[in-house]
């Protein structure tokens, strides 16, 4: 290769490694990590194309949720934002953590990049100011800069374009609900409001879960966070978007870092730290991998639902909530539709929300004409009464109230054979998928379980009613006659 040829491969290198996420890490990992060699693993792209969209102003609020030790805190903490402010030097980062000597530690790192002589080539025009150049507060020559707080610091005074949030709880505090509770209020009545614009401004939070109800499924509650979560082994099939249209592919069972953390030692890792850690830590899952009564190997799963033409009856079942506040149950709706050849429901959609009565009553009516559900089945209680009132003045037959004596676990023990059975089948390709799936395989122990009450719901009464459902025109509402119940003979009916 020429000399001339050698300088344009290293402009075209230079240039990419300064417009690209992944291309900057891979030339500053030896900045940051001396003498360790960086892993080429697909996830690693994944990480920094999904924090490349957050620099880019594609994405608002993103969390990450990966296990301890796959350079989520080099990607967030540090090169995230050296490369925010090597391309805009007045941009303002807050970068938060639980303890003061990892803010500390993060800061000094970030300082080590910016400082060395292949960042100034990259970045020219990114130069710290020399009055404030702190592990705590690094400030730029053009009026930006990069500061770190630990949990509960004072961020008073300092607004910010980007908040990056990194482990922000403790793992030894996260059992206590005082001490949850003070994160979701630091995070509510502190931190968001830092926010420069809170039309533009940004938010990541690079997190392992620890615990149902910790910060990352407090931020998940809102509904506003991309989430990308990168198990140590795939629980599910997914495609995860990467550079240049390219997806990583993940199947059941493959393993995150497999030549760092091969099957047998995260095994080991299991059987050391014990499963509800494992789940929580390593699989992102902060619940038992199963219940006492289902198991992933127990779901009839389809890579995606056949087509709609076969679906010949089409149920819905509500499980309404009793209020919209922040931390309320959700309302849920349940669409099932029966397949005539193979026999069998399939869960054709799930909508989940925290909402008003008067969004439940306007949702019911429009969910039933967008699926063309004929049959609707809503529990007789709480809000579900007030609507069993007013819809069945517009369409009596099709509205059924269902009205629940016992409870939820007593409920559902019985209908785990019929989901065993393969007469209710699940799609894995659709957004709800994995947490509907996460809900009823944690069951009771999740910190939500409408959905599963939907579920219950629904198969108590297609268990009782389902050949004479079948057997009536959806139309008119009359039996076509082609279904008998068997009535047991006189003999067998007597009593002794």
């Amino acid at each position: 290769m020429n000399v001339r040829s050698s300088d344009q491969m290293a402009s075209v290198v230079t240039t990419l490694q300064r417009e690209n996420l992944y291309a900057f890490l891979a030339g500053v990992f030896p900045i940051l990590c001396p003498g360790e060699e960086l892993s080429r693993e697909p996830y690693l792209e994944a990480m920094c194309y999904a924090l490349q969209k957050v620099a880019a102003g594609k994405s608002q609020r993103l969390m990450i949720s990966i296990a301890p030790r796959h350079l989520k805190t080099i990607c967030g903490s540090v090169l995230l934002p050296a490369f925010v402010l090597g391309r805009d030097p007045s941009q303002k980062v807050i970068v938060v953590s639980y303890g003061k000597e990892l803010a500390r530690e993060h800061g000094d790192l970030f300082r080590k990049l910016i400082a060395s002589p292949f960042y100034q080539r990259l970045f020219p025009k990114m130069r710290p100011d020399p009055g404030h150049n702190r592990a705590e507060h690094v400030k730029t020559t053009a009026g930006g800069g990069r500061k770190t707080v630990s949990i509960g610091g004072s961020v008073t005074g300092f607004g910010a374009d980007l908040i990056i949030i990194d482990d922000l709880g403790k793992p030894a505090e996260m059992g206590h609900d005082s001490y949850r509770q003070g994160l979701r209020d630091y995070f509510d009545q502190t931190l968001f409001s830092r926010l420069n614009d809170k039309r533009t401004g940004r938010i990541v939070s690079i997190q392992q879960r620890l615990h149902q109800d910790d910060f990352p499924a407090y931020l998940l509650e809102k509904e506003t966070f991309d989430h990308l979560c990168l198990p140590s082994i795939a629980e599910i099939p997914e495609d995860i978007p990467l550079y240049n249209a390219r997806v990583y592919t993940r199947r059941t069972g493959d393993l995150l870092n497999p030549e760092r953390e091969p099957k047998e030692l995260l095994e080991q890792i299991r059987a050391t730290i014990g499963s509800y850690a494992f789940q929580a830590q390593y699989q992102q899952n902060p619940q038992a991998g199963e219940s006492a009564y289902l198991s992933m190997k127990d779901l009839h799963l389809v890579d995606t639902l056949p087509e709609e033409s076969c679906f010949i009856r089409r149920v819905q079942s509500w499980d309404t909530a009793a209020s919209d506040s922040p931390r309320s149950d959700y309302t849920v709706c349940l669409t099932f539709g029966w397949h005539a050849l193979e026999e069998r429901w399939y869960l054709l959609d799930v909508w989940r929300k925290r909402t008003s009565y008067t969004e439940v009553k306007a949702a019911v009516p429009r969910e039933r004409k967008r699926w063309r559900a004929d049959k609707v089945l809503i529990e007789a209680s709480a809000m579900g009464i007030t609507l069993l009132q007013e819809l069945r003045n517009s369409v009596a037959s099709v509205y059924q109230g269902v009205n629940v004596v016992t409870s939820k676990e007593d409920r559902f023990i019985p209908q785990t054979d019929w989901i065993k059975s393969g007469k209710f089948v699940i799609p894995t390709d659709k957004p709800w998928f994995d947490e509907f799936r996460r809900e009823l395989l944690a069951f009771p122990d999740a910190t939500k379980d409408d959905q599963v009450d939907a579920l219950t719901q629904f198969s108590e009464y297609m268990r009782r009613s389902q050949n004479a459902y079948l057997d009536t025109d959806p139309d008119t509402g009359r039996r076509n006659g082609n279904y008998r119940r068997e009535r047991p003979r006189r003999e067998d009916r007597m009593k002794f």
